[in-house]
């Protein structure tokens, strides 16, 4: 059963680095530039305790958002089995964000369309090094990267319809960077979709949804205490 899904995609074809930095906004541009001054600076790696280290950021960003995240190992196998591109932000030496992509074409969306883009997989940051602008660094390299690949568009990994909560401010900054909303519609087992209709158009199934989420971060960690203890 089809259900709407949507991403943010920035057109890249054909643009230079300057083009594409004047596109984003002015707080955007002003904070990477501040990232630069700062020292962070990007490198590819396959590391497994960079991986390790990913996932415990990614994780918490997911927890606190009232998401719960799979397994290092599942985690690691998804990463694995798309061959992800994984990128670390340093400063110091010190490792301070993440970012993953994959190459993927139109036809990602069923567009029959064979134009060629990457798409973010991942993003995540140590929130103590909020000051030095690592997130906006990481979303200008995920669209660089787009850029010395020679791609035509990067999609920044997805975008909230009817979003609640935080997820209004992530939609805003994915908002931020040149690209325009892009609405797609995948096909989902039916119990999936209706569930994801009625918790985007009814304001209590997204209620208990979150409920129903936190309930499960809480119970896992009490059942983990117990086991440690």
């Amino acid at each position: 059963m089809k259900d709407i899904h949507a991403t943010v995609l920035v057109n890249v074809k054909n643009k230079s680095e300057e083009e594409l930095f004047r596109n984003a906004e002015y707080t955007r541009r002003k904070n990477v530039k501040k990232a630069i001054r700062e020292g962070l600076y990007i490198e590819e790696t396959d590391s497994e305790k960079e991986y390790k280290n990913c996932y415990n950021l990614y994780s918490n960003i997911l927890n606190k958002g009232g998401s719960v995240p799979f397994s290092y190992l599942t985690w690691k196998k998804w990463a694995d089995e798309e061959k992800w591109k994984f990128f670390v932000i340093k400063l110091n030496r010190k490792s301070v964000g993440y970012f993953s992509i994959i190459p993927i074409t139109k036809k990602f969306y069923g567009v029959e369309s064979n134009e060629k883009g990457i798409r973010a997989r991942v993003f995540a940051y140590d929130k103590n090094y909020s000051d030095y602008r690592v997130n906006d660094f990481i979303y200008w390299n995920t669209i660089l990267q787009g850029l010395k690949e020679g791609v035509d568009f990067v999609d920044l990994g997805g975008y909230q319809i009817k979003p609640r909560g935080h997820l209004r401010e992530v939609n805003k900054f994915k908002e931020r960077w040149g690209g325009e909303i892009f609405y797609f519609y995948p096909n989902f087992p039916m119990h999936v979709a209706v569930v994801r209709k009625l918790i985007r158009n009814f304001g209590f199934m997204w209620w208990l949804n979150e409920k129903m989420k936190r309930f499960k971060i809480t119970s896992d960690r009490i059942f983990l205490k117990q086991k440690i203890d």
